[in-house]
């Protein structure tokens, strides 16, 4: 099962949207399994997880790309926000915001429509927004220093 999802060099040229890096993506550097790139990948992928764009997986390459991080990593860890766990991080992103700002959570029934975001985007967007990027760098933060200590757990018990 994981050899069908497993991210390689080949596989990520062969992908319409990864073409736009060209031959970037086969570089060294974004291969290595450092302490310090696979915790930057993890911090990276997570990071760009929480922000609410469509194509999260570009961001995180460019993130990568542009910090050197452990570019399979990185990607993998972009998948933290899924829709299984999508409804749930826009929520606490929102409430975060608007304690933060210090307004009052409004509710509202959600509709697709241009009509809609129009109307809710000037009310929403600011609190939805802010607490999206505080959420993202604490939890980058976080992942960061447990891929960290899990990593020179690893090495620890390996020694041994």
């Amino acid at each position: 099962m994981f050899k069908q999802v497993r991210i390689t060099r080949e596989s990520l040229r062969q992908q319409k949207w990864f073409r736009l890096f060209g031959d970037r993506l086969l570089a060294p550097r974004l291969w290595q399994k450092t302490p310090v790139a696979l915790s930057g990948a993890m911090a990276a992928g997570i990071f760009a997880s929480w922000i609410p764009l469509p194509m999260h997986s570009l961001i995180a390459v460019a993130v990568a790309l542009w910090l050197g991080f452990n570019l399979p990593l990185t990607l993998v860890a972009v998948w933290f926000n899924n829709p299984a766990t999508l409804p749930l991080m826009y929520l606490a992103a929102y409430k975060t915001g608007c304690k933060l700002l210090g307004i009052t959570p409004q509710h509202f029934q959600l509709e697709w429509s241009l009509r809609w975001f129009e109307l809710e985007a000037e009310r929403l967007l600011p609190p939805f927004l802010l607490g999206s990027l505080l959420l993202g760098l604490l939890c980058a933060l976080l992942a960061y220093l447990l891929t960290r200590l899990l990593l020179a757990l690893w090495q620890h018990w390996q020694r041994r």
